[in-house]
């Protein structure tokens, strides 16, 4: 996203929006009802377009895959382990593991690049590499955030056999071409 400085974290502005639809609607209604309401009371414009950004690229690690294919039979799932930072996939396609990848677990957008096809089922667990074993406290990255992008740099090769390469790409970003700092009262 691209828009004005002021709504770059850290920002001093937070808005709560209480709003309620007369009728029972659809999620797309409620979607658009949400656009229409910044626009009027924000004075919200924006518009997409590509640019060319640092992105990863999911590829196979030199000593390849260590996958288990999936039952095609069953349905696409991710659940959370019994550990913190352990994740269970079921049935994913590496699309859907390079989605999951994206921000907030790296701070870049991750596309498919492995050229594996169909889905597969594993275990992630990030716990090992996020959680210090001396104080079982999160490992901070330099911005004082838990450094979630490290362990996965280092969990993905270890235990999968995948490894995310750096690089740059067109990607479609929201650019905010105008925002209001006071929204207009009710």
């Amino acid at each position: 996203m691209a828009g004005p400085a002021w709504i770059d974290p850290p920002t001093a502005f937070n808005f709560d929006i209480l709003a309620k639809a007369g009728s029972p609607v659809l999620e797309d209604q409620l979607k658009r009802m949400l656009q229409t309401l910044l626009a009027e009371r924000f004075k919200l414009v924006l518009h997409r377009e590509m640019r060319s950004l640092p992105i990863y690229t999911l590829v196979v690690a030199k000593n390849g895959a260590k996958l288990r294919k999936a039952d095609a039979r069953e349905e696409s799932r991710q659940t959370t382990g019994d550990q913190p930072y352990r994740m269970i996939f079921e049935n994913i396609s590496m699309a859907q593991v390079a989605e999951w990848l994206c921000p907030p677990w790296t701070s870049r957008p991750v596309v498919d690049g492995t050229g594996l096809q169909g889905g597969f089922d594993f275990t992630l667990d990030l716990g090992q590499y996020i959680l210090d074993s001396d104080t079982g406290k999160p490992v901070l990255d330099a911005r004082g955030a838990v450094d979630t992008e490290g362990a996965v740099m280092r969990g993905l090769p270890e235990q999968l056999g995948l490894r995310l390469e750096p690089g740059k790409a067109p990607v479609e970003v929201v650019v905010i071409d105008r925002l209001e700092r006071v929204p207009t009262a009710n």
